[in-house]
């Protein structure tokens, strides 16, 4: 299976209107499709798989990262490009029944985000949040080092797992209640999270973990590390596609009785070193075909996407 990375045509475009204000947008026509939504949000929770690779555990080194979001069929997902009025550009997959929040992303110096919520934390305690973490960082930091530098902010976030990257390394946080935090930076190997923490220093803050996160780790940690080899993009593609045959547990979530969640869009980043990020996300919005986005997200993309946006 090979896929190559072409220019995308088709996605949203967030301009503030003016600089210094993070209000509404303005509506852009022809090849970039807009929205019209506030660049801020409170909590919006969600069930999701997120997984990553890096080091000798993807193919010619560097990382890979990955997020298949999944949540209740009513809900609409776009692809977006964001300018800020303060900040750097970044493209990923917004939510928009949520006025824009930011379900992964990359941002114009290669600095990717994903997240998932911390459903083993009752609800009342997740919905807290006074801003879009994840966009905070993409807007604000350009690598895993210089996140690092301020991860003390995290402690006064709302409860959440991220895993961030750049080409060189890979860095998860999660976020517990009362301002703890679990933090793990590594230029080698495998990690994946569903919906509850797996760091042993949180383990008291799962109030409760279901099934189908527990089962959705194991069988995506079985997938990263069942090849025995270095990862590629394809390998990323095939795993998030995986529906286990059919049982509870896979990584594709489709309709299934009793429940109402399913996977909505999945978020592939290809870093390496001294290359242009590679971008792969297919959208599953509910009474549409599937739509599939990819690019290299070279200074032509963002130039291209700066002047296209005047």
């Amino acid at each position: 299976m090979t896929h190559h990375l072409l220019p995308i045509t088709r996605f949203y475009v967030i301009l503030p209107e003016s600089r210094g204000s993070m209000g509404a947008s303005r509506v852009c026509t022809g090849l970039i499709f807009c929205a019209l939504f506030l660049l801020f949000l409170t909590a919006y929770g969600d069930a999701c798989t997120i997984w990553a690779s890096a080091g000798d555990s993807a193919a010619g080194r560097g990382v890979m990262v990955a997020k298949n979001r999944d949540n209740t069929a009513s809900l609409h997902t776009r692809l977006g490009l964001v300018f800020p009025a303060k900040g750097f550009r970044f493209l990923g997959i917004l939510d928009i029944e949520a006025d824009g929040y930011v379900v992964a992303a990359i941002n114009e110096k290669g600095l990717v985000v994903v997240n998932a919520s911390a459903n083993s934390v009752q609800r009342s305690k997740r919905h807290v949040a006074t801003e879009d973490v994840t966009q905070r960082i993409l807007e604000t930091f350009d690598s895993v080092d210089s996140l690092l530098k301020e991860k003390d902010f995290f402690r006064k976030t709302h409860p959440a797992i991220y895993i961030i990257a750049d080409s060189a390394r890979v860095m998860s946080v999660e976020v517990a209640p009362r301002g703890h935090v679990a933090i793990s930076v590594k230029d080698n190997g495998t990690l994946a999270f569903t919906n509850h923490f797996t760091s042993e220093s949180l383990a008291d803050a799962n109030e409760k973990i279901s099934r189908e996160s527990l089962l959705r780790l194991k069988r995506i940690n079985g997938l990263l590390s069942g090849l025995n080899r270095a990862h590629t993009l394809d390998d990323f593609i095939i795993m998030s596609r995986d529906r286990n045959s059919g049982a509870p547990g896979a990584v594709m979530r489709g309709r299934r009785k009793g429940s109402g969640i399913r996977t909505l869009a999945t978020w592939i980043i290809r870093l390496e070193p001294g290359s242009a990020p590679g971008v792969y996300a297919q959208i599953f919005n509910e009474g549409k075909q599937p739509e599939t986005f990819t690019a290299q997200l070279d200074q032509k993309f963002w130039d291209l996407a700066a002047e296209t946006s005047k």
